[in-house]
């Protein structure tokens, strides 16, 4: 319904700008003029993730799943949820079951299963997967692609690449709360080609 959109719109405005509780207020009016509003209750999701409320978050991803088993984004909102939790079966069931339903324009959901197939190191399964979201993330929405993509050529014993995925997730996110991280790496891969 049309007032139910435009609260939900409201809410992914102020969720942009991170007004969380503005954000929220929009976002439980959208759900209000409409309880099957899937999207309505993924965005009131994150909302609630950013604001540290956990288990409201989970709910609300869990009632979007209810309303449309249909629709990925709730698969992907739990997915990380899981990863949190490091249910690695459930991320890999989650994010298998968002690709599904949505093949060809799911980065989140090709992210999520390279992560449970690194986990499982099926390395091969999580190159693939990986690439996959990046090829689909032109506009790098998902930057963290680059640093789980490292983390599997580092498995692989692949320097040269894990090197060059690191710079671009570096080009991409210079103040990632783990860049000293990737920096240090980086600096000691590109010693070992050095020498």
């Amino acid at each position: 319904p049309k007032k139910a959109n435009g609260e939900f719109q409201k809410a992914c405005g102020a969720l942009k700008d991170r007004r969380f509780a503005e954000a929220e207020k929009h976002a439980r009016k959208a759900i209000e003029r409409y309880s099957k509003y899937a999207a309505a209750w993924v965005i009131l999701g994150q909302i609630l993730d950013a604001q540290h409320k956990q288990e409201e978050a989970r709910a609300a991803c869990s009632q979007a799943l209810s309303v449309d088993p249909g629709y990925s984004p709730p698969y992907i909102c739990l997915a990380e949820f899981a990863v949190r939790n490091d249910d690695w079966e459930q991320v890999s069931e989650l994010s298998k079951h968002a690709l599904e339903l949505d093949p060809a324009n799911n980065a989140y959901a090709f992210y999520y299963t390279a992560v449970a197939a690194l986990h499982f190191k099926k390395l091969s399964e999580a190159e693939l997967d990986g690439l996959s979201a990046a090829k689909l993330d032109p506009w790098h929405h998902l930057p963290q692609i680059h640093f789980l993509l490292a983390k599997i050529y580092e498995a692989k014993g692949d320097s040269k690449a894990e090197a060059a995925q690191l710079r671009q997730y570096l080009k991409l996110l210079p103040n990632a709360p783990n860049a000293a991280i990737a920096k240090s790496t980086l600096a000691q891969l590109e010693a070992e080609r050095t020498n």
